[in-house]
């Protein structure tokens, strides 16, 4: 099957202050990729200071990458959206959602226990708690919503 390039776009201007952005795009990792890129870059281009944007990086990637591979299947037929917005006092708002049949986040298991080191699964969900200092998920798991303050 040939690959299928991720949606081209036009170049992200910067966030007015408490705008938010919507995106809604197929379940692919391309186009996971292309909207995290897409993110950061907007967000550097504002005058927001939330902290060290590897991790807000990071802890994107990883909800992004659940609702790709659990939530979605890697069925590019199913949609992920995405919302953020950021604000100078409130911080940054993120909003993943996909149109799986969702999770229980209190079963994830703590990937720091002796007995889950050789783990797959959870890290994710930690690496997110970790790096973020909000983190709710909603309708079941099918959504999760971060928020990072802002840092001086």
């Amino acid at each position: 099957m040939a690959r299928r390039k991720p949606t081209r776009r036009r170049p992200a201007r910067p966030l007015r202050r408490g705008e938010e952005r919507h995106r809604i795009f197929p379940a692919r990792p391309a186009e996971i990729e292309a909207a995290l890129d897409e993110m950061m870059r907007t967000l550097q281009q504002g005058e927001f200071s939330c902290g060290d944007p590897a991790e807000i990086r990071l802890a994107m990637r990883e909800a992004l990458n659940n609702a790709l591979r659990h939530g979605s299947k890697l069925d590019p037929n199913k949609k992920i959206h995405l919302a953020y917005r950021c604000h100078p006092q409130e911080g940054l708002w993120v909003r993943v959602r996909d149109e799986g049949r969702g999770f229980n986040p209190d079963t994830v298991p703590d990937p720091t226990e002796p007995e889950n080191l050789d783990r797959a699964g959870g890290r994710g969900v930690f690496l997110m708690r970790k790096l973020m200092d909000e983190v709710e998920f909603r309708d079941g798991g099918r959504e999760v919503r971060m928020r990072r303050r802002p840092r001086s």
